[in-house]
């Protein structure tokens, strides 16, 4: 449809299925090719539809909208980080604490979780071009812009950031920058 492609799978054709994780892992070794070569907006898997002429009328009905996404995200991908806090150790005598210690342990713990991502975000200055941030019950999930040339520097810089024993860091990625796409969801 225009300068958009869209990629599908007749599941139909592929009788019998194939096991669920197999299906995932194929999904995303495609998705990862194409990657590879050019800037894309991924369906959640499994994202099924009745036809391909559904398939279409959803495009065309949002054509605008994902060219201007594709456009924007030229040439960028996200970065995933997340920060866990370790629960505290002894969780049994944690019972004898009251519900306001209990609170005020959490709450210290979640600060020194969002130091942590504010040093991420410090020493990633302009490489990441936006950061999006969501709490989680167990600490902080953030997406991070980043253009494909910036991508070397910025893994060696928040490499170098330095976590403390009870906070568990991960980055992955390079993704297609999914969480920085505002397509009207339909």
């Amino acid at each position: 449809m225009g300068e958009l492609r869209c990629f599908v799978s007749d599941f139909a054709a592929q009788m019998p299925y194939a096991p669920v994780p197999e299906m995932v892992r194929a999904f995303n070794q495609v998705l990862q090719r194409i990657f590879a070569q050019a800037v894309i907006i991924p369906f959640r898997f499994p994202t099924i539809v009745e036809s391909e002429d559904t398939l279409r009328q959803f495009v065309e009905s949002r054509a605008a909208e994902y060219s201007g996404a594709l456009k924007r995200l030229r040439n960028k991908v996200q970065m995933d980080v997340r920060i866990i806090f370790k629960a505290p150790e002894n969780v049994n005598s944690s019972s004898s604490k009251s519900g306001r210690e209990y609170l005020e342990g959490r709450w210290g713990r979640y600060q020194q979780a969002q130091s942590v991502m504010d040093e991420f975000r410090h020493v990633s200055n302009a490489l990441a071009e936006e950061w999006i941030q969501r709490d989680t019950p167990s600490g902080i999930r953030s997406f991070a812009l980043v253009d494909r040339s910036s991508l070397a520097v910025f893994l060696e810089r928040i490499g170098r950031v330095v976590t403390p024993a009870d906070i568990s860091a991960r980055v992955t990625g390079p993704w297609p920058p999914s969480e920085f796409v505002e397509i009207t969801r339909g």
